[in-house]
Formats: structure tokens, C-alpha cells, sequence
């Protein structure tokens, strides 16, 4: 089995403004997030999923996920046997319980054969293999852990045999060890056993130099030696034989010359037919059923795609469901791939026309005519999931979303589809410029169904409330959100973070609540300065938020010129930032305002974790007096973003990032805060504004003892923070200026280089 993990479809949101993971601690390669919304899979435990809490279905969920929403929105349930067979297909898909699984196998193994008196011990077997193909480099599952078990019970029953310390079992370990020898690399094939040996020994030296052609790669070989044994009546693998003679066939197929698949499947498939028809080894039906399974789909796949339809929305148990959805979603990969709009509605006629796969392609098509059909479909079976699919594919201008809506609001909410037929009426309501329809509907899901309400469903609403809010105040009440989740997101899996994993630093926010993604960009884009003002001092949101926008505001009217707000928002931020008192009185001491702005930038340049926004999620956890050794100091601007190298790429990031204004801002005020963005996007990477004020300073103003060691917090700024391509000329300007002016300072000698990024 090639090693691969599950079609995670971090796509698009299932409408206006979900969030996935918020911004994450520091800028480095291994960062926490805090996930408010769970986008590739629904939130943790997937037990709850699997039992029916849906929350607000997303078209980003894999399609394994989405066939559970499908059967549940139909009224459809699943026994607590296939729910455990669908949380066992989801963590395997993860990469959560293969480990374990096979790690278990090769352990028992490994304990059995060390025990064997004069066997060199081994303390550990790799068992996935590599090989190269054109353009590609492909690690899979060579042997899988029925091989260990099989070679575990043979030892013992050996020992038995011959006993522990007979020259028999040694021997039969050795070779044994070869053939595992070929699970990571090369070739090792037992040599031949002595002719005088006795009967047991030869067979089983037989089937071991079989095996290891098997895992060697050499299929020919092993099928030689495959059918060798199963023509040998006396040979104890002579009942195996035949099932291993069709695996190699298949194993030749996945791994051999292209031109050889289609003849290599087909003999596996005659094979295998071959085991089912013969009452004689029906001990090999079951491993046999499964395999056929697999063969038929890489042979006749569309058959197989429509069967297994079928068979996933039947009524009956289904005692092989986790194989069969495998098998189902891995072939709807293969055939639409996993991007976020598959071929549609083509594909669907292609594979059979089933419903769940048209319904399944249609709400994860990004399409136009995706409406049209699901509307289309929605009135033809009056079926809950078509409606789901139809509400969260239409506009606000469709001609059915009144009547829509009104079939969405008849979902009682006990329904499975309750919060996602809610959250797309919201949606559309928004859209459609009506605040006070989707303010009522979600004040009163806030008040009736909220505990039934997981967390990414419920920071989902938040997230709309926020955006209709009727004030400041109730704004920033929704604002804040508890993550549903931390999780070492590096690979887009959104896996949550054990336990142990979390510091004890982090773990004091977990429960707490954060700003998301979509609030953070809200405040830091559309609200204007005169209400972060209102929020730095409002009791509504907790002290570590209230820190967060204070110090936002006031570094905000200090690089904007802002001296009345500047002043008004210091003894707030005082308060809240003691360590910084000093320089905050310095500040207010000054005489005019622009040695007010230099002491708020020489404020700036002592306090690396000082920036003009407010941060999402975890945000910056070293001291604000501290640089971060990931770079994330004196803030990297809303043109740079971290890690932006160019205004282009910049540009991009800003698109991607927009959002809409909450319902309360009146024209003036959302002017005001797209002016005041404006600004502080001008200036480029921080450092270089930080840079420019300095030198412009230190030029007026060359005897005041501060500008030394600004120039050189200045340069420094330029090799520790945020650079893009004007960053070393602003840092030689502060060099050159440092060097020139104060040539035997003792913070000109701390300066020895400029940095050009």
C-alpha cells in the first residue's frame, strides 16, 4: 500500500467569514495555532462527529467527513460498531493510529525473536521502503504488520517444536531476520537450506526465500516461489500460498513496469476468484473478499465507485464500512481530484449518477452552476442535505433564497442540520444588507440552543454577531473567542497538540478567550482609531485583550500623529504595562509633540513587542521589553507581512486578507479607519519608518544623550526585525549616521555592521 494521507481539502470557507487557524506563536518553523474553526476536518474528539454533531458543515472537510454529514442530514445513523470504524478510518488517515498499530506488531516480534538463546538481539525493524520514479519519490508500506504477527507465531510454534535453544530455531531466526532485512532496503534472500535437512525446515526456508523476493521487489521470484509451495501438498504454507501468489500478482501491479499493471491486476483478480470458489480454503475467504475488493477498484474503478455508493447509504449494518469509504473517497480522488472545485457536474454523470457523489461534488464545487444544481436537485427530493447544499451554494440575489431560507428555518434544532441551515440563513441575510434579521435569529440561538453548540460552531456564529453588532461594546463582546483547538498546524492537518506538547505558559490560555483571525483583522483594518480608544478602556473584554489593544492604540496614534489620543490612551497603557512607566512618563514629559513622537519611537525601539495591531490567536508570548528570536519585533507592517519579500507578494497577502466592516460603523468612521490602515501601510517594513524618525531626529537634535543608543536600537531593528528591499539603506543611514556623529560612543562601538536585510 502506497503510504499516503487523506484528501484533506483545506479549501475556501462555507461562507462569508470563517477562519481556520488563527496566526500562530512567533514566526518560526514550529509554531502553535489556535484553531477557532475547525476547516479540514471537524473538531476533536471525531467521536462526536461520528455520532451526529455536525456543527456547521464545511465544504473544506475531506469527503470521508461529508459522507457522514450526507447520512446524517439524511436521517440516517450508524451503530456504535461503524462509528468506531469511522473514527479508526479517520485517525489512520491522520497518521494517529498506523504508528501505533504496526509499531505493536514489529515489537512483538522483536521481543519474541530476542529471546532466542545465541540470536545478536535487534532493537528495532524499519518497515516502509523507497524507490524512485521520473520527477517522484515514493516511500510505501512494505511489510505490514500481519507479517510480524505471522513470523511471531511461527517462532513459537517452532520453539515448541524443535525448543528454545535448538541449532533449528537459530537457524529459522536468522533467515527470518533476512527476510525483514528487505522491509527498508536492498536484497537478502536466505540462502538454501542443506538438502538433509528435515522436511519442516526445508518448506519453511522455502516460504522465507519467497517472502523476501516479496518485500525485495523481485515479484517474479516470489511468485515462482509462491507457487512452488502451493503445489506441494506437504508444505504447511501450501493453504497461504494461493493468497500470497494473488498478493504478489497485485504487489507486482502497484509496484512493477507501467506496461504490466493491467496483466498483473487481472491475474490477481483470477486468483482470487480462484480462493472464493474453493471450499478447501475458506480460511483464506475473508483476507481474500478484501483483496478482490482492492483489485476491482484499480481494475473496473467507475463499477466500483457506483457499488460502493450504494453500499455506504444502504440501510443494513455495514461490518466493512471503514474499508469501503476508504476505498470510495480514495477513488473519488483519483477521478476528480481533491482541489476545491472537482469537474462538475460531468464527472458525476461519469461515475454513475449516485447521489451521494453528486451531492458530495456539488457542495464541494466552487462552480457558478453548483446553485442551480443543488436548487435543481433540493425541489426534485425535498431531501435535508440537498437543502443544506443549496442554501450554502447561493447569493443573496438567487431568486429562490427566500424560499430557501424559509425551508431552512423549518429545521427544528435538534436536527443534525440545524446550525449549518442557521449559519447560511445568517449568511445570506448578511449579505443581503439585513443586520436585524440575522441579529434576531442568532440572539436567539444564543439564548435557546448555545450548549448544544460545539466550539467551531459556536465561534462560527460569533464570528457573524461580531459583524452585525449594533455598538463598540457589543462588538467586542463577540469579539473574543475560546479556540476549539491548539495545534502544531505545520503540515495544514489542524491535528491538535497533546498535552504534553503545550507549555505550561500556553496552557494558562487555553479556556481563555482570544481575539481570531477575523477579529484581529477587523480591529486592526476597520476600526478606526476613536473606538480603539473606546476598547482600550472597556470592561467588556479581559485585562490580557485590553493590554493587547491598548498597546495597539497608542503606538497607532503615535506613528499617526495623534498627540490628544497618543496622551489620552497613556496612563491606560501604564496601568496595563508598568514596565513600561518610565518611558510612558517620559513621553507625556516631552514639550512638544514632536519630542512626544520620539520618545514614543524610542519607546518602541526599548519595547521590541510593541505593534500598532492587535495579534490573533497566541499571539507574541516573549516579554514586550524582549526580542523574539524568530524575528517577530518592532511589528512588520500591514504592506510587509512576515516573511513578504516584495510589495507584489505584499499586495497579494492584503487581498487575500480583506474583510467587511461591522454593521455599527457609520460611513465616516469606516472612512477614518481605511485612511488611518492606509497610513500605516506606507511607511514599509518597520524598521525602516523606525529608522527614518531617528536619523530625522538625531539630525535636529544631535546633543540629546538618548540618540546614541537609538541609532543603535535603530540598526539593530533592521537585523532583527521584518526587512524588505529598502531595509539597508535605511540601516547604513543610521549606521553611517551613529559612526560619523559619535565615533567614540560607547554605543557606536556595540554597533559594528550595518545589514542590508
Amino acid at each position: 500500500m502506497i503510504r499516503r494521507f487523506a484528501s484533506l481539502l483545506a479549501i475556501g470557507l462555507i461562507a462569508l467569514l470563517l477562519s481556520g487557524p488563527s496566526s500562530a506563536l512567533a514566526c518560526g518553523p514550529f509554531s502553535l495555532d489556535t484553531i477557532f474553526v475547525f476547516t479540514v476536518h471537524p473538531e476533536y474528539p471525531l467521536e462526536n462527529f461520528a455520532r451526529g454533531d455536525l456543527g456547521t458543515i464545511q465544504p473544506s472537510y475531506a469527503r470521508s467527513y461529508l459522507y457522514v454529514a450526507y447520512r446524517y442530514l439524511n436521517g440516517s445513523s450508524f451503530t456504535p460498531e461503524e462509528q468506531n470504524a469511522l473514527v479508526e478510518l479517520w485517525r489512520d488517515r491522520l497518521n494517529l493510529r498506523w504508528e501505533q498499530s504496526e509499531a505493536q506488531s514489529v515489537k512483538r516480534w522483536l521481543e519474541a525473536r530476542n529471546k532466542v538463546p545465541g540470536a545478536a538481539a535487534i532493537t528495532n525493524l524499519e518497515v516502509y521502503r523507497s524507490r524512485e520514479k521520473p520527477n517522484q519519490y515514493e516511500t510505501y508500506l512494505n511489510c505490514q504488520k500481519d507479517s510480524f504477527e505471522t513470523a511471531a507465531d511461527t517462532l513459537a510454534a517452532r520453539t515448541k517444536q524443535w525448543a528454545a535453544d535448538s541449532a533449528s530455531v537459530k537457524t529459522w531466526v536468522e533467515a527470518q531476520d533476512q527476510v525483514f532485512a528487505n522491509c527498508s532496503e536492498g536484497k537478502h534472500i536466505p540462502a538454501p537450506i542443506a538438502a538433509d535437512a528435515d522436511a519442516l525446515s526445508r518448506a519453511d526456508r522455502q516460504y522465507q526465500i519467497a517472502a523476501a523476493n516479496f518485500y525485495a521487489g523481485d515479484f517474479d521470484q516470489a511468485l515462482a516461489g509462491f507457487q512452488s509451495i502451493a503445489a506441494d501438498p506437504s508444505s504447511p504454507w501450501h493453504d497461504s500460498a494461493p493468497y500470497l501468489i494473488a498478493r504478489a500478482f497485485l504487489r507486482k501491479a502497484s509496484l512493477g513496469a507501467d506496461e504490466q499493471k493491467a496483466a498483473s491486476l487481472t491475474e490477481s483478480e483470477k486468483q482470487l476468484n480462484k480462493i472464493l470458489a474453493s471450499d478447501e480454503l475458506k480460511q483464506s475467504h475473508e483476507n481474500a473478499r478484501r483483496l478482490l475488493s482492492l483489485v476491482r477498484l484499480r481494475l473496473h474503478p467507475k463499477d466500483v465507485v457506483r457499488d460502493l455508493a450504494i453500499s455506504l447509504t444502504g440501510k443494513k449494518t455495514n461490518a466493512n464500512l471503514k474499508q469501503e469509504l476508504w476505498d470510495y473517497t480514495v477513488l473519488l480522488d483519483q477521478f476528480v481530484g481533491d482541489e476545491p472545485a472537482p469537474a462538475f457536474p460531468a464527472k458525476v454523470a461519469e461515475l454513475g449518477g449516485d447521489d451521494l457523489t453528486d451531492w458530495l461534488l456539488t457542495f464541494q464545487s466552487e462552480k457558478p452552476e453548483a446553485a442551480a444544481h443543488a436548487i435543481e436537485r433540493w425541489q426534485a427530493t425535498s431531501s435535508v442535505p440537498w437543502l443544506i447544499a443549496a442554501l450554502a451554494k447561493v447569493d443573496s440575489q438567487n431568486p429562490s433564497v427566500e424560499t430557501l431560507k424559509r425551508a431552512g428555518s423549518a429545521i427544528p434544532s435538534q436536527s443534525p442540520a440545524f446550525p449549518s441551515a442557521v449559519f447560511q440563513i445568517v449568511r445570506l441575510n448578511i449579505a443581503a444588507g439585513r443586520p436585524n434579521e440575522a441579529r434576531t435569529i442568532l440572539d436567539e440561538l444564543f439564548k435557546k440552543d448555545r450548549a448544544h453548540l460545539n466550539a467551531s460552531a459556536l465561534n462560527s456564529f460569533r464570528h457573524q454577531r461580531m459583524l452585525v453588532a449594533k455598538n463598540m461594546d457589543e462588538f467586542l463582546t463577540y469579539a473574543q473567542s475560546v479556540p476549539a483547538g491548539m495545534s502544531w498546524n505545520d503540515d495544514g492537518r489542524e491535528i491538535p497538540a497533546e498535552a504534553d506538547d503545550v507549555s505550561e505558559g500556553l496552557k494558562s490560555l487555553q479556556g481563555k478567550p482570544l481575539f481570531d483571525d477575523v477579529a484581529a483583522k477587523l480591529l486592526n483594518q476597520k476600526i478606526p482609531l476613536s473606538l480603539l480608544k473606546q476598547a482600550a478602556v472597556s470592561k467588556t473584554l479581559p485585562e490580557h485583550l485590553r493590554r493587547d489593544v491598548a498597546q495597539a492604540a497608542w503606538l497607532r496614534a503615535v506613528i499617526l500623529r495623534d498627540e490628544i489620543t497618543a496622551a489620552e490612551l497613556t496612563p491606560t497603557l501604564k496601568s496595563l504595562a508598568p514596565e513600561m512607566a518610565l518611558l510612558l512618563d517620559n513621553f507625556l514629559a516631552a514639550p512638544d509633540w514632536q519630542a512626544k513622537q520620539f520618545a514614543g519611537i524610542y519607546a518602541w525601539l526599548k519595547f521590541p513587542g510593541l505593534e500598532p495591531i492587535v495579534d490573533s490567536g497566541i499571539g507574541r508570548q516573549v516579554p514586550l521589553g524582549e526580542q523574539d528570536s524568530y524575528r517577530d519585533n518592532w511589528w512588520c507592517s500591514a504592506a510587509y507581512p512576515a516573511g513578504a519579500v516584495d510589495s507584489e507578494e505584499a499586495a497579494k497577502k492584503r487581498g487575500a486578507n480583506e474583510v467587511m466592516a461591522p454593521a455599527f460603523l457609520t460611513r465616516a468612521q469606516e472612512a477614518n479607519a481605511n485612511k488611518e490602515y492606509a497610513l500605516l501601510s506606507s511607511p514599509g517594513a518597520a524598521p525602516n519608518y523606525i529608522s527614518q524618525q531617528v536619523v530625522a531626529w538625531a539630525t535636529r537634535n544631535p546633543n540629546d544623550p538618548r540618540v546614541p543608543e537609538a541609532l543603535h536600537l535603530a540598526v539593530n531593528t533592521t537585523r532583527h526585525g521584518c526587512t524588505d528591499k529598502q531595509t539597508g539603506k535605511w540601516s547604513k543611514a543610521a549606521y553611517d549616521f551613529l559612526h560619523r556623529r559619535y565615533p567614540n560612543n560607547a554605543w557606536t562601538k556595540r554597533t559594528p555592521y550595518w545589514f542590508k536585510d
